[in-house]
């Protein structure tokens, strides 16, 4: 008797219109919201790497700026740069 007077009363289907709307329908659905917090949390993972990353270069940047040393190393290994008087052999892995 109880689930009968239920099942006739409006505002019960209302609410499931309601709930279909809000899981199916509409655009920002449930689905789309768990998606997005994937998303999210992604994004943020790899905004945290290129921080750190962006922080790893700026300190490079400091030693090269600040040390002739690191500088000529730098130079050396990169660009294959030399001296005069010097003969560079470069070996490539394969």
């Amino acid at each position: 008797m109880k689930t009968l007077s239920i099942l006739k009363n409006r505002y019960f289907y209302s609410a499931i219109i309601l709930i279909f709307t809000l899981l199916i329908i509409d655009d920002t659905t449930i689905f789309k919201l768990f998606k997005m917090k994937n998303e999210l949390k992604s994004l943020k993972i790899e905004n945290r790497k290129k921080i750190k990353e962006i922080s790893l270069i700026k300190e490079k940047t400091k030693q090269l700026t600040t040390s002739k040393i690191a500088l000529e190393k730098f130079a050396r290994e990169h660009y294959l740069m030399k001296k005069k008087d010097e003969v560079i052999y470069v070996f490539e892995d394969l």
